[in-house]
């Protein structure tokens, strides 16, 4: 059967002017980080990463920008699944409000105390992330001479299921050298008598039959269980990329 997915779109748990939002006072405000902690640990406890580890990576630039220029870092845009990208040009910033001079004392206090925080708790998300991503093995199935394909196809089989997903590549309109992956599940069922290039062929609308060693196909493993949409999908699209970069640049290493 065709998986068909409908568009989800994704908030953060806290928005990155929190800070600001009600009174500014240093105590009230680490009761505001801690629940926040308190919802990402419902997450994390469930091995659910993503969109966690974006909204943490957000919120922690978010802190840095405080420090050095006294500007709030943020996005206009919801994530459209969880497993988007956030892309430099995705970044915006804006002044903080106009604060009294006992404010200002309440605003460093609060950066004094949430910035350790916030690092400490990225990198006990961070380690859950190396854990899964350690866990993944990808293997190349077909087509490595065509890495640099803008679209490819991986797949991850269970004992009583089959994914196959499509990567796209594609250049950020108006920016330089900056690129998005996108991801679309094209197959979701048993594997019957077809082979996966059979099952590719039926149920992708954009691919090229006629010419079929042009797609890169990639078989992903993992030695663990973990959530397939929040955790599992979005690292098997980074570590296939890793290993698209990797060849790449052992290619050029073989040939300077």
């Amino acid at each position: 059967m065709e998986k068909k997915q409908k568009n989800k779109k994704t908030s953060f748990i806290m928005n990155t002017d929190w800070l600001f939002d009600g009174v500014l006072d240093a105590e009230q405000k680490q009761y505001v980080l801690l629940d926040y902690f308190q919802k990402m640990n419902k997450h994390l406890e469930r091995m659910e990463v993503y969109p966690m580890f974006i909204e943490l990576s957000l919120h922690l630039g978010n802190m840095q920008t405080l420090l050095t220029q006294n500007k709030i870092l943020y996005i206009d845009r919801k994530l459209s699944s969880k497993d988007d990208e956030l892309i430099f040009s995705d970044l915006k910033v804006k002044d903080i409000p106009v604060l009294a001079d006992e404010e200002v004392i309440e605003y460093r206090k609060i950066l004094k105390n949430s910035q350790p925080q916030l690092y400490d708790y990225f990198n006990f998300a961070k380690s859950i992330w190396s854990i899964v991503y350690d866990s993944i093995d990808v293997v190349m199935k077909k087509n490595k001479s065509n890495l640099s394909n803008k679209s490819g196809f991986f797949y991850y089989k269970l004992p009583d299921k089959l994914y196959i997903w499509q990567y796209t590549n594609r250049k950020i309109y108006k920016t330089k050298n900056q690129t998005k992956t996108s991801l679309k599940l094209i197959y979701e069922g048993v594997q019957d008598d077809l082979t996966i290039s059979q099952i590719i062929s039926k149920f992708s609308k954009t691919y090229e039959k006629n010419n079929e060693e042009s797609h890169p196909l990639f078989e992903v493993f993992c030695s663990d269980i973990f959530p397939l949409e929040e955790t599992l999908v979005p690292i098997f699209k980074r570590k296939i990329l890793a290993y698209i970069s990797q060849s790449g640049k052992q290619n050029k290493r073989l040939l300077s």
